[in-house]
């Protein structure tokens, strides 16, 4: 029997130290769900992000052996094409550009598990952007092809940004740890300092970082500057940081125990997941006002996960494909 890989996570648990947050009340369902599909022979895929063009990236396993591994994928006019790997087995695409520039992360040749980011771009194919420490993952990348990301160096995680072939630190005023969610285009690069679970959200532009004085952890950032993540605060939540320092709690769809938001676009429209406390997930679209409406799943009963939306609100993540679990797709929501 086929063995289903755990899911790749792009949302994690954050935290949140005492804010005035305000909420709004839910809204009703929405927008249709499509397929994207998988590569031939394979099980299950994730979208991660979509540009305004509508091209879609992410991962597919490939192969029917027991834990196949993934491929870093672009969904276009409806055809997935496979975008190869730095000499490993897997890859994994997570942020594409509206020049159609794709980043992500793959193995090394030799087998023992190292990744360094890549760069993947029409005509050109996949570029190795290396890493100032021991690995590296690229997680964004604006339409002036800057790229930003992480690397890990005596099992720290650190921010870097690549421009024209070179890599550099992102340094902090306290030399604290970095981690780059995204970069817009102003080349504000909106990020956590220190960290998944003891951290906060943070922007960062030219040597300058400022603190969002939640504790937390960033999602996503638009070309506003308004950044989305994930609070902590006793309780998971969902959080907009606007650009003019204010912040907004997204509403919590009924019956939600936790909320997660991971993607964020230029009308401050959010999207992300709820999570009932027995640990069944939904995948959530906010308004700019914070107003939630949850977004259907391929089966009813079946779980669902967003994780990017472009300018016109298209929003991609992954769908079950049974109410039980198990076995999961790409999807695209529209509007």
């Amino acid at each position: 029997m086929r063995t289903v890989r755990r899911l790749l996570s792009v949302t994690v648990a954050a935290v949140l130290t005492a804010m005035s947050l305000t909420a709004a009340p839910a809204a009703a369902a929405g927008p249709q769900i499509v397929v994207l599909g998988n590569l031939s022979g394979s099980c299950c895929s994730q979208a991660f992000a979509i540009n305004d063009h509508g091209v879609v990236v992410g991962q597919s396993q490939v192969g029917t052996m027991e834990n196949p591994p993934e491929r870093a994928v672009r969904w276009q006019n409806g055809v997935i094409t496979d975008l190869g790997t730095l000499g490993g087995p897997r890859a994994v695409a997570l942020a594409i550009n509206n020049n159609g520039w794709i980043v992500g992360y793959s193995e090394l040749a030799g087998g023992d598990g190292t990744v360094h980011g890549f760069l993947w771009r029409p005509g050109l194919g996949m570029t190795d952007l290396g890493t100032l420490g021991a690995s590296s993952i690229a997680t964004g990348v604006n339409d002036s092809g800057l790229v930003v990301g992480r690397y890990v160096v005596n099992g720290q995680l650190h921010g870097f940004r690549w421009a024209n072939g070179v890599m550099s630190k992102i340094v902090t005023p306290t030399g604290e740890g970095f981690e780059p969610a995204g970069i817009n285009k102003h080349g504000k690069i909106g990020g956590s300092l220190n960290g998944e679970y003891s951290g906060q959200p943070a922007w960062w532009k030219n040597n300058q970082t400022v603190a969002s004085g939640l504790v937390g952890h960033a999602g996503a950032i638009n070309d506003n500057g308004d950044v989305a993540g994930t609070y902590w605060n006793g309780a998971q939540g969902a959080f907009v940081w606007r650009a003019d320092g204010t912040v907004l709690n997204l509403g919590m769809p009924a019956g939600a125990k936790f909320a997660a938001a991971n993607g964020i676009n230029e009308s401050r429209h959010t999207v992300g997941t709820r999570t009932l406390e027995f640990g069944h997930t939904r995948a959530v679209y906010w308004s700019e006002f914070g107003t939630p409406r949850l977004l259907p799943s391929l089966v009813a009963g079946g779980q669902a996960t967003a994780l990017g939306v472009n300018r016109l609100g298209q929003t991609v993540g992954h769908a079950n494909l049974t109410a039980t679990g198990g076995e999961y797709t790409a999807v695209l929501w529209t509007r």
